[in-house]
């Protein structure tokens, strides 16, 4: 075989590999997953409907951190052969595949990992098992601050009683001085869904600030955050220049979780106006935008179709609507509402190529025309793909 036509075998960063189930694409060089992602958008767009089959996907933009970037982390806690595992579930099946040195995850989080695993089984602390509800530990939910390098660390338990809770936080404190908070969530329902509605702290802190750009974010256990700030940096500031402001614009929020989209466009309009229908997030928000001097902001807790229907005659003219909704994407009567509005522009950020395929469907049924389009590798090492775009009536 001639010189330039041969290609060297890749070797996966990965000791889990390939018996983990959480990254498929850290088999193959960082170019090629980017084709893939590019390709699995233009797939959704052309499966969708002819309407969207034309649309040229440009080349996804990477990830500045291709390792270690994880900044939000969920494990399952489970007893593997007498020992503690911390991973992921196998599909469909109950077994956990243990995780413990996993490379996407900052070093500081495989080490208190590997910690937590040995310090449980010696205070007793029994793993939850869901298929005779047995145990108390489920599940281990990190948060990372890459700008100020402190941990927050959730406890994800079965039942409210946790006697050695406050224990293994002193613990953790006195061995990790960068884990700054440790957390205790309530989830009293059977199953594999992680969170509960209640949440006391252990220990330290209940919050963790991450920078991402100018902006420097409050985040509550619980809250959503994207995993990566480092393309999450590339993302927003992509948005701000899609938004074309000037000044007098009155900007919609949807699905906005503690602000950053807002408070990333907040400087070059008239007014944001944000709905999130998680009042804590909503609650942080506000936080954020006081901290951040963004005064023309205003969050609203509540349904994104529940408000959209009240302030449809009440709101002024709309300029500009951005919406970052969850996997499943637009709910169908938040959709009416939306098309009602008819907004001229809209800023669609979407972590699933099938529903943001859906929708954008939609809204090309209803006059609407896609101008841009950018995938972002929000994910580096797995199939999944970040996706924005801009569309214009």
């Amino acid at each position: 075989m001639p010189l330039a036509a041969r290609r060297e075998p890749y070797e996966s960063p990965c000791p889990h590999f390939p018996n983990c189930v959480g990254c498929p694409f850290i088999k193959l060089p960082y170019p090629e997953q980017l084709l893939r992602k590019r390709e699995i958008v233009r797939r959704a767009f052309a499966e969708s409907s002819s309407l969207l089959a034309g649309v040229e996907i440009p080349p996804v933009a990477p990830s500045p951190e291709r390792l270690g970037y994880r900044a939000r982390v969920k494990l399952v806690v489970r007893r593997n052969r007498g020992e503690v595992a911390a991973g992921l579930y196998v599909p469909q099946s109950h077994s956990v595949i243990d995780i413990s040195s996993c490379p996407v995850h900052p070093r500081p989080v495989n080490q208190v990992v590997y910690y937590l695993k040995k310090k449980i089984q010696e205070l007793g602390i029994v793993p939850y098992d869901e298929r005779d509800d047995s145990g108390v530990l489920r599940y281990f939910d990190f948060r990372y601050s890459f700008a100020r390098r402190e941990l927050s660390v959730t406890l994800v338990t079965r039942h409210g009683s946790f006697p050695q809770g406050g224990e293994l936080a002193k613990a953790l404190h006195r061995r990790f001085p960068f884990v700054t908070g440790v957390i205790q969530n309530v989830n009293e329902e059977r199953g594999n869904v992680i969170w509960g509605k209640s949440f006391r702290t252990l220990g330290g802190r209940d919050t963790l600030m991450e920078r991402i750009g100018d902006l420097k974010l409050v985040f509550p256990a619980g809250a959503f955050s994207q995993a990566n700030p480092f393309t999450a940096r590339k993302l927003y500031e992509h948005v701000r220049a899609l938004a074309d402001l000037k000044g007098v614009e009155t900007v919609l929020d949807l699905y906005s979780g503690v602000g950053p989209i807002s408070l990333y466009l907040a400087p070059l309009a008239r007014q944001v106006w944000a709905v999130d229908d998680n009042e804590l997030s909503i609650t942080t928000a506000k936080q954020n935008a006081r901290r951040n001097g963004r005064g023309n902001c205003r969050f609203i807790a509540g349904e994104v179709v529940t408000i959209l229907s009240q302030w449809k005659q009440s709101l002024p003219s709309i300029d500009l609507i951005a919406l970052n909704p969850p996997r499943k994407g637009v709910q169908a009567q938040a959709m009416t509402e939306l098309l009602e509005i008819g907004a001229p522009r809209l800023i669609y950020v979407s972590c699933d190529p099938k529903s943001l395929a859906r929708d954008l469907n939609k809204f090309t049924e209803h006059g609407y025309r896609i101008t841009a389009v950018q995938p972002f590798d929000m994910f580096p090492q797995t199939d999944e793909v970040e996706t924005v775009v801009r569309l214009e009536r």
